[in-house]
């Protein structure tokens, strides 16, 4: 791996050393991950331009648009989605979501930034929004992991960070194990604007899309208000099955 900015930027390993979760080899960087663990992960390469559905490498340069996008109406205009949710991911993932690593939401949103350095297609909204949680569930998890990462990258790319304007109104199941047909019908009419959104053009936040169900109802929701594109930045995608 190249020296990339977090080694110049943040580079403090020689005050305090740091060991990567998955190998323990010490870092050369300020990540939780050494170079050879990051350049490991799966990148979503192959995948849908819209939906960043992945898809089979030998199809990936042949069919830019997935067959869910050409059937289906999204109310999202683009997903960025730069890693698979494969079994290195998910551990970070669910560690941040689950079991209170905060402090992961750095190490995720910074491999993010990364990633989408190298993207050509990859354009910065007026402002940040993360899929808001619903006061029930905050109060049983204690944060929210989608305004932790929304935090990283509003600072980094200097942009407004909005996570009032939007609520989620109604308390919903976990759709960890759901079908796709179950997620929508979770989910609908969950999401409510509190305040007016006065962007056209946002970026929601989220940790992982699926389905979509979840970022396709907000997106809804905010095209409604008025919004004229909505990005979803997620750190991984998933592959789903009806």
């Amino acid at each position: 791996m190249k020296q990339c900015w977090w080694h110049k930027k943040f580079n403090i390993s020689n005050i305090i050393p740091r060991h990567c979760l998955f190998c323990l080899q010490k870092t050369q960087n300020s990540l939780d991950l050494c170079d050879a663990c990051i350049d490991d992960l799966s990148l979503n390469n192959y995948c849908c331009q819209r939906c960043a559905l992945p898809l089979e490498p030998d199809l990936g340069s042949m069919i830019p648009i997935c067959g869910n996008c050409l059937s289906h109406h999204y109310y999202y205009n683009q997903v960025v989605s730069p890693f698979g949710y494969t079994e290195d991911m998910a551990y970070l993932i669910k560690q941040l979501k689950y079991h209170q690593k905060i402090h992961y939401a750095d190490l995720l949103a910074t491999l993010f930034i990364v990633q989408t350095q190298k993207m050509n297609t990859f354009q910065l909204p007026q402002i940040i929004i993360p899929v808001p949680m619903h006061h029930q569930r905050l109060k049983q998890r204690g944060y929210n992991q989608a305004l932790e990462l929304a935090r990283v990258f509003s600072s980094y790319y200097q942009l407004p960070l909005d996570y009032s304007s939007l609520i989620r109104s109604r308390y919903t199941q976990l759709q960890a194990e759901m079908s796709a047909l179950k997620r929508q019908q979770n989910i609908k009419n969950a999401f409510i604007i509190k305040k007016e959104i006065n962007y056209t053009h946002i970026a929601l936040i989220d940790d992982v899309m699926t389905t979509g169900s979840t970022v396709n109802e907000v997106a809804k929701v905010l095209k409604h208000q008025g919004v004229k594109k909505v990005d979803i930045w997620s750190i991984a995608r998933a592959g789903w099955k009806h």
